[in-house]
């Protein structure tokens, strides 16, 4: 049975971290290392957490702020596992994941990535919309979660996480650069990973600056320019798909807008109106 290394990066995260632990003390695959990277904790809590985490699997780094990407590659390094499964300290997974996971690489040489369906808990509940996974969608945008079974092997050939993302979006780096290894992307078509929303995190920080997700996207484009060539025209008919969506869900929302401007020149419609806004 080989050993499957789940990398656990950790800053200030104690008050959900214990549930994450033991979703992966949960697996019903066993051979199974867990190691948390506690990257520069300075909250009390979450350092009283952390000493009280004992389990004869589970490794501890500490390193000092490397941020996810540097501090996933500083537990991958130490890992002994044939796989990697990066899962960060406020989310979880089904006791499954990684037995389906890995059942999917073994049985596949040709699959470099496996992952799944997932749904949201914490500020908000439901299905995680993701597009089902196609190769046109992943080089527009990324459609898999950092929290997906990989090869450490792969990790080596393609230099880790690229640490020089420093808005985020290394693991769509990380997975351009294996697809360029010739691996493919593997999507269980079931909900096996819980995805946790904060009030606040690094993603929605990211997606409230226009000109940070324009620069960030096409550094993307620019530490692939391989992948790209090769597959340019699968790019160019997704980004005229794209586009004819974008033009056609604009228009929808200006019809949209025009209809409720004269709904609240009604005077009845516009009194209701303006109660369920003031609610």
């Amino acid at each position: 049975m080989s050993r499957v290394s789940v990398i656990m990066p950790c800053f200030n995260d104690g008050a959900y971290i214990e549930e994450a632990v033991a979703s992966v003390y949960a697996q019903t695959y066993k051979n199974i290392e867990l190691i948390i990277i506690d990257d520069g904790s300075d909250d009390e809590n979450t350092l009283n957490v952390l000493n009280k985490i004992k389990n004869s699997n589970t490794k501890f780094l500490r390193t000092n702020r490397l941020r996810p990407a540097g501090a996933r590659n500083a537990g991958i390094e130490q890992a002994t596992g044939k796989y990697i499964l990066p899962l960060d300290s406020d989310d979880i997974i089904e006791k499954n994941y990684v037995e389906k996971a890995v059942e999917i690489l073994e049985g596949n040489q040709e699959v470099g990535v496996v992952y799944c369906y997932a749904d949201l808990f914490g500020e908000k509940s439901g299905r995680w919309d993701l597009p089902n996974y196609s190769l046109e969608k992943m080089l527009l945008d990324n459609v898999v979660f950092v929290t997906a079974l990989f090869h450490k092997e792969d990790w080596e050939k393609v230099g880790g996480f690229n640490t020089n993302m420093k808005h985020g979006m290394e693991d769509y780096d990380f997975w351009l650069s294996v697809m360029e290894l010739g691996r493919e992307i593997y999507q269980i078509p079931e909900v096996l990973f819980h995805y946790r929303i904060k009030p606040t995190s690094r993603t929605t920080e990211f997606l409230t600056n226009v000109q940070i997700v324009r620069e960030t996207y096409f550094d993307i484009y620019k530490n692939h320019p391989a992948l790209y060539e090769k597959y340019k025209d699968q790019y160019a008919v997704g980004l005229r798909d794209a586009l004819i969506e974008h033009i056609f869900l604009n228009r929808a929302l200006q019809e949209s807008i025009v209809i409720l401007e004269k709904i609240k020149r009604i005077p009845v419609l516009k009194s209701i109106i303006k109660k369920f806004i003031m609610k």
